[in-house]
């Protein structure tokens, strides 16, 4: 008895210390892993702290799309709201539910919550909105006002009751010049000429060169084809600009063939006929374009035909030059761009009328409505996308308050703070429209000034040359 008490006290030491090594073992677990619990939850919650909630530009340019948004595309996102509430989807509340409930594990913080419902729910769309928005320039008409010193030394030609401009659109304005296509020089040039000679004439375009190739096959087809495309009348700024743009550039130059056009318009007309002619190339359609601009001044000794040789070859400035003195009219040379658009412009002194109109070059209110409405664009935008973002934090705060995620208390701070956000969005909406409203408003004071200036000039300029009119 003596030897088993002997070990059995021998035994009993070693299976406690046993024991306890188990014990210590699960004890020394179990904080590492609740370690390692609240370091994940730290984690997440140091995502959301970087989260800026302040509604500026600036925070919003680089604040991160939502966890839960990326399936949210930018037409839908801008889609007008109007006065009813946006529902979540049901995949959205799918989505955000458990991600909800782990934000409620990781914090009560009032702040934290904020900067995890941001985290889930921000619109992907900030940067690229405001980037637009800000990018806003107004887009007003350009006017070309004369240059004084290019008609100091010729008589004021006075722009008649009818004018006819003949647009050359055959395949040779196809080339470039200055790195741009001829075609798109002259037709830029061409509006802005109509517009001005409008404010006193009716208008007429012809347009030739327009149909076939300059293949040999195409030939007959390009050489019998001279159109108008926008019927003598009063000038109206959107459909002369869609009948300039209603063609290309393709074929052959019946140069001929369009004087002839114009001259049997003219003879209905009473009074004199002036005719514009702006082409970089000679007759190609075997016609005599001199012969044809006699018969035009024949029939109305009044009737004068100009033409403005742009970027020409001196053969070709030649011949174009032999028409407009057969015309009765004068030849004027533009070698690049900017002569273009100063010679089909202004070579001709503007008369009293003109001036007196010429305040009309200027933005109007019909089109600083439609400018302010441009620039308007991209900022309501903006706070279409703050409001669905606002709508989207509300619902989850809903969500967290059902589940009793949050107290009462919170839920009440919460509300309170997605009605204040999406107000934010608001503010910042009308801030940036203000600032392109001001771009606008300096953009037309500017072309106002210009306008003020070129009358006071041409003005100084007609009294100098002793004008009447």
């Amino acid at each position: 008895m003596k030897r088993y008490a002997l070990l059995l006290l021998i035994l009993i030491p070693m299976i406690l210390f046993a024991c306890s090594n188990d014990k210590e073992t699960e004890t020394s677990n179990e904080p590492e892993e609740e370690k390692q619990r609240e370091q994940k939850q730290e984690d997440m919650i140091t995502e959301s702290l970087n989260i800026n909630l302040e509604v500026s530009e600036e925070s919003l340019l680089v604040l991160p799309h939502g966890k839960v948004m990326d399936d949210l595309s930018y037409e839908k996102d801008i889609e007008e709201i109007g006065f009813d509430t946006p529902q979540m989807e049901p995949a959205l509340i799918e989505k955000l539910t458990p991600e909800l409930e782990k934000l409620k594990n990781e914090t009560t913080d009032i702040e934290e919550i904020k900067k995890g419902l941001v985290a889930l729910l921000a619109s992907p769309h900030y940067k690229e909105v405001i980037e637009k928005a800000n990018a806003y320039q107004p887009q007003f008409e350009e006017p070309y006002l004369p240059d004084p010193t290019k008609s100091e030394d010729s008589e004021e030609n006075v722009a008649s009751e009818k004018t006819i401009i003949l647009l050359d659109a055959s395949s040779s304005m196809l080339l470039l010049t200055d790195g741009k296509v001829k075609m798109d020089i002259a037709k830029d040039a061409v509006k802005s000429f109509a517009q001005t000679i409008g404010q006193t004439s009716e208008v007429s375009l012809i347009v030739y060169g327009h149909e076939g190739s300059e293949s040999t096959a195409d030939k007959e087809l390009s050489c019998t084809k001279v159109e108008e495309v926008y019927p003598m009348g009063k000038y109206a700024k959107e459909e002369f600009h869609q009948a300039v743009d209603s063609f290309e550039s393709k074929g052959w130059t019946p140069l001929a063939g369009a004087i002839q056009k114009a001259a049997e318009m003219s003879s209905s007309y009473e009074g004199a006929t002036t005719i514009y002619i702006v082409s970089d190339g000679a007759e190609t359609c075997d016609g005599d374009p001199v012969q044809a601009s006699k018969d035009l001044v024949q029939m109305n000794s009044n009737n004068t035909v100009n033409i403005i040789g742009f970027d020409v070859d001196s053969k070709t400035e030649n011949q174009l030059k032999a028409v407009a003195e057969a015309g009765n009219g004068e030849y004027f040379k533009a070698d690049n761009p900017e002569e273009l658009k100063n010679t089909i412009q202004y070579e001709w002194l503007p008369s009293t009328l003109d001036l007196a109109f010429a305040f009309t070059m200027a933005p109007d209110g019909w089109e600083m409505v439609a400018e302010y409405k441009n620039g308007e664009e991209y900022p309501l935008q903006l706070w279409t996308i703050g409001r669905r973002e606002s709508h989207r934090i509300l619902d989850a705060i809903k969500i967290m308050a059902e589940n009793e995620w949050i107290t009462h208390e919170q839920e009440t701070v919460l509300r309170d703070w997605g009605y204040e956000r999406s107000q934010n969005m608001k503010d910042l909406y009308y801030a940036i429209y203000k600032t392109n409203r001001e771009k606008a408003d300096a953009k037309s004071q500017e072309i106002r000034q210009r306008v003020d200036e070129w009358v006071e000039k041409m003005r100084a300029l007609k009294k100098e040359r002793g004008d009447t009119w």
